[in-house]
């Protein structure tokens, strides 16, 4: 419950956190049910970009909170906002590799891939030696590799939009102390969207380099390379699991709350 004995800004600010939260509770209930509903993995492949947007839904009605410069005169600087102002650079460059990782594992995979023991399409991955086929999945070819890159297009247009609104909401009227908390409150939502988009990207990329990992490393025929690329991509899953951790517990963090004047 908000107390109305909060100035304003306070109870605005613990408003936001509420629709921060409230983002990340819908989300997770969202995925809880799309994930039962898995078929040969698929569930978890869209739970996770449901909760995703969920949340990214969430800080865009967190900085809605913030409300607009008031009466007929305003001032504003000079030096425009970028996105990039806003982003952690670091972060962001990871993120960028892991997504070039993901596209050419699944571009790769999705070239390479042969219907499983079932004749489901593009399931799983075989190769043929000495009058022998060997075959092994689940592989991420295009049974899987469509529904993540679907969710990357949809759940990176609705980051970049997030980001778009973070940066170009006006400053609020204020001395040089409100409008260094604004900059500090657009860094942390950035970095919340930031995140968020990190979990559509790092999360499938453990996921597929694992598998295409132990596909690779299982069938003899292939030869001496692609279990070279097999054991190659253990690292690459771990290093993406934990960015996944990460991003998770980012998106999770709560947004700081002013203190209350005495």
């Amino acid at each position: 419950m908000l107390d109305t004995a909060l100035p304003g800004p306070h109870r605005r600010a613990r408003a936001a956190l509420f629709a921060r939260w409230g983002g990340l509770a819908l989300g997770a209930a969202l995925a809880w049910g799309t994930a039962q509903s898995d078929r040969l993995g698929l569930g978890i492949l869209h739970a996770i970009p449901v909760f995703g947007i969920c949340t990214v839904v969430g800080i865009l009605a967190a900085d809605a909170l913030i409300p607009n410069r008031q009466g007929p005169v305003r001032q504003a600087g000079l030096t425009p906002r970028h996105i990039r102002d806003f982003l952690p650079v670091r972060f962001a460059t990871l993120l960028a590799t892991q997504a070039a990782a993901l596209i050419t594992l699944l571009t790769t995979a999705a070239l390479t891939a042969s219907a499983d023991d079932i004749g489901r399409a593009s399931r799983s991955l075989s190769a043929a030696c000495g009058g022998l086929t060997e075959s092994h999945g689940p592989w991420p070819g295009l049974f899987y590799s469509a529904p993540i890159l679907g969710a990357l297009g949809v759940g990176s247009a609705a980051c970049g939009y997030a980001l778009y609104r973070i940066t170009r909401r006006p400053a609020p009227d204020g001395d040089s102390a409100l409008l260094a908390a604004d900059e500090e409150q657009r860094r942390d939502r950035a970095l919340a969207v930031t995140a968020a988009w990190g979990l559509l990207v790092s999360a499938p990329l453990a996921g597929a380099a694992f598998f295409a990992s132990g596909a690779l490393r299982s069938l003899s025929c292939l030869g001496p390379a692609p279990h070279a690329v097999g054991w190659i991509l253990l690292p690459v899953a771990a290093t993406a699991g934990c960015t996944a951790v990460w991003s998770l517990l980012v998106v999770a963090a709560p947004l700081s709350v002013p203190r209350r004047q005495p």
